[in-house]
């Protein structure tokens, strides 16, 4: 059987012994590529009886979700997708309630939502809604109520939806079985049967039919309230074995080695530009336009390596899902391409460390404008939870308009992604040693704070023309590390910027900086707390790009001095 998820849902909902229905309950199914990225989600929701508008409340969080959801970028995790939805939705009822309903209680309602990706089942839930999971004859229920006493025995809700302009979201992920189902259902249902009950009714073998029987037995015991439940049975999971997605991987064939005046698909090859025992790049034009691009292939050395093709198929699917102007910008292959490679635009001009050779002592405002261009492509791929993994000098370009680019996309780590099970490793660092983090060295998963390190490595080389350590950071030497001063190496440089460039090298994760910004703001303006106490010299108190203003003020002044004395003296 093929690695595509299978479930079956069922849902049903009544007023019950209500005049009105204030829950709200929903699921979306996609296909295609949605399915595998995103996705099932099912969610429910029970306006809260005293609010002003519960029944809207429930409906706008259903709705919201079910769309938003789907509409968070690709490469994020399910946990930040749905954190970042339920955040905005809580924030728009809160401030919904209070405009035309006047209160705290103006939208409120519980909210459970169920995503199912990949074999896991990951749980979004605030309220006394829940959410159980049925294997076998076991029941667990997967959410908490959240009640306080509020005297003589009695419960009240103690978090919602809409009550706080934030909300805390409980979060849980749960292995899946074939065979499983899951549950959710409101407190009308769920408060008036035992497991026992709930177990018998929702193996019905068809879970429309278990929906409705749930509700319909909770409505003979005694449910006053409205009534809700959804059941999901799981019937196959995406669990590929190895020669099954090999084999989807290698639905186009590697290329043959190329060499200039050949054709590929339409594009001529004018000449090699690099070539590794992992890839070959080459400069080429289509024949329907001039404009030269390149085309990266795949090295025939891993043709049977699927770990390596998937890595190769990614760094496309990473590079389409950017839009900045410093990222290499990846174009679309012919449709009708008969080989395996990647389409990039063409970037006319030295990389970072051409650059570097060419100005060995750059002006440190140069420096700056190329970090702060850098950390412009780094933070669009950190905001849809990408790590680069291999910044370094040879993978940035400069183009004749002074843009800088990052490029080479082959090692980025990608939060969405990794909820997708394969048979092989995804976790191994593929970075440059000199350029990486400590905690990269050591196995650990690579964050934004990786890529922050890199930058300072790169800001500390091209000031200094070294690296701030003499050995790359590995655990068997870093005890003997010590930082060096870029002032060794630059002595013009101030003490302010040397502190600064120490900080975001640090090889303790939690000493560096916590965001790009920081950096960047410290990078141009002295930090009196990175630097000792005690007295500075003004050399190291003022940026030097300020020195010019100060020597002219100076020489205003003697001028008016001496004009001054020679007029007393008349």
């Amino acid at each position: 059987m093929s690695g595509r998820l299978l479930l079956r849902v069922g849902q049903y909902s009544s007023a019950g012994r209500k005049p009105e229905n204030q829950d709200s309950i929903g699921v979306r199914y996609p296909e295609g590529e949605a399915l595998t990225l995103k996705g099932v989600s099912a969610v429910i929701a029970d306006g809260v009886s005293a609010s002003q508008a519960g029944r809207e409340a429930a409906e706008a969080c259903v709705k919201g979700f079910l769309h938003d959801y789907y509409s968070t970028p690709d490469s994020w995790s399910v946990e930040t997708s749905a954190s970042r939805v339920l955040g905005a939705l809580n924030r728009w009822l809160h401030g919904r309630g209070h405009n035309q309903h006047g209160g705290a209680q103006g939208m409120v309602c519980t909210f459970s939502g169920l995503v199912i990706k990949n074999n896991r089942a990951y749980v979004f839930h605030v309220g006394d809604s829940r959410v159980y999971l049925l294997r076998a004859e076991q029941l667990e229920c997967l959410t908490r109520d959240h009640h306080v006493l509020v005297g003589a025995g009695k419960q009240a809700l103690a978090r919602a939806m809409g009550v706080e302009i934030n909300v805390e979201i409980d979060v849980c992920r749960s292995g899946l079985e074939a065979g499983d189902r899951l549950i959710l259902t409101t407190d009308g249902v769920h408060g008036y049967l035992d497991s026992r009950e709930i177990i018998d009714a929702a193996r019905a073998d068809d879970p429309e039919a278990a929906a409705e029987l749930l509700v319909t037995l909770a409505h003979e015991n005694g449910s006053p309230d409205n009534l809700s439940a959804q059941v999901i049975a799981i019937d196959h999971l995406p669990a590929e074995d190895l020669e099954a997605h090999y084999e989807r991987l290698t639905a186009l064939p590697f290329p043959p080695p190329l060499e200039a005046g050949q054709k590929l698909d339409g594009f001529r090859i004018v000449r090699e530009i690099h070539s590794s025992t992992r890839t070959q790049v080459y400069m080429a034009i289509h024949d329907s336009g001039n404009a030269p691009v390149i085309l990266k292939t795949p090295s025939p050395n891993y043709r049977d390596d699927p770990a390596y093709i998937d890595q190769f198929l990614t760094e496309a699917w990473v590079a389409r899902r950017i839009n900045n102007p410093h990222v290499v910008k990846f174009l679309d292959p012919p449709e009708n391409r008969q080989c395996l490679y990647c389409v990039t635009e063409y970037v006319n001009g030295p990389t970072l460390r051409e650059w570097m050779n060419d100005h060995p002592q750059p002006e440190p405002a140069k420096v700056r404008d190329i970090v702060r261009q850098i950390a412009s492509g780094l933070r669009a791929l950190h905001r849809l939870e990408m790590i680069h993994q291999d910044l370094k000098p040879e993978n940035i370009v400069i183009d004749q308009d002074g843009t800088v680019k990052i490029i080479d996309l082959g090692a980025v780590r990608i939060r969405g992604i990794e909820q997708i099970d394969v048979p092989w490793d995804r976790n191994g660092y593929m970075g440059t040693a000199s350029y990486a983090a400590p905690e990269c060295l050591d196995g650990e998963r690579s964050s934004p704070s990786a890529d922050r390190y890199a930058l300072g490595v790169i800001a500390y080389e091209m000031l200094t023309g070294e690296l701030p350590y003499s050995k790359p950071p590995t655990r068997s030497v870093r005890n003997r590390l010590r930082y060096r001063s870029a002032r060794e190496s630059a002595p013009d440089l101030p003490a302010w910027v040397d502190a600064c460039l120490q900080k975001a090298v640090s090889l303790k994760e939690q000493d560096r900086y916590p965001a790009l910004s920081e950096f960047l703001h410290d990078l141009e303006h002295p930090n009196p707390g990175l630097l000792p106490s005690g007295h500075k010299p003004l050399v190291d108190r003022v940026p030097t790009e300020n020195w010019p203003f100060i020597a002219l003020l100076s020489l205003l002044l003697n001028s008016f001095l001496l004009a001054w004395i020679l007029f007393l003296g008349g």
